[in-house]
């Protein structure tokens, strides 16, 4: 049989066992982390959820819920859980909780650039933008149009890796 060991339950020198902090000690070692699968299905319905509210007549429309793939928080770089998802033609969605003193939803709109490099990255505050944007990519067919830029190398993109 496998026993499960934990550590005794501990309080503060000086203080009562009782004592709010000490319950509070123990509650924190106690509680379990999130597993990393667990984080992924939490990312995964956080952006769905985030789409379905945020953008009821665009995205909400058109991305299935099940359409996320989640990843986990990446810890030793300060990066939040998040989820991707493939619209087509080489453009992405990514959704995640800033990890700012605010908590709020970013969603980042990835399209390829034209000269094929790389992607340029737009964050989203809400449907206008998305429209806006979506309205300035239809002529291109979903391409970042070099504005200012010769292409090649040196474009403004993110690189492809």
């Amino acid at each position: 049989m496998t026993e499960i060991l934990t550590s005794p339950l501990t309080h503060p020198t000086g203080t009562s066992p009782h004592s709010p902090l000490a319950v509070l000690f123990n509650i924190a070692a106690t509680s379990a982390r999130l597993t990393l699968e667990e984080e992924r299905e939490s990312a995964e319905t956080t952006a769905a959820d985030h789409i379905y509210t945020a953008y009821p007549d665009t995205l909400g429309q058109t991305v299935d819920h099940d359409a996320w793939t989640g990843y986990p928080a990446l810890r030793d770089n300060a990066l939040q859980p998040s989820a991707v998802t493939y619209l087509d033609g080489g453009v992405w969605l990514h959704h995640t909780i800033t990890a700012d003193a605010d908590y709020h939803d970013a969603l980042t709109l990835l399209v390829p650039c034209d000269c094929g490099h790389g992607y340029v990255l737009s964050l989203l505050e809400g449907q206008s933008d998305l429209l806006e944007l979506l309205q300035e990519l239809r002529p291109t067919g979903g391409r970042a149009v070099h504005s200012g830029d010769t292409g090649g190398p040196y474009c403004a993109s993110t690189p492809v890796t």
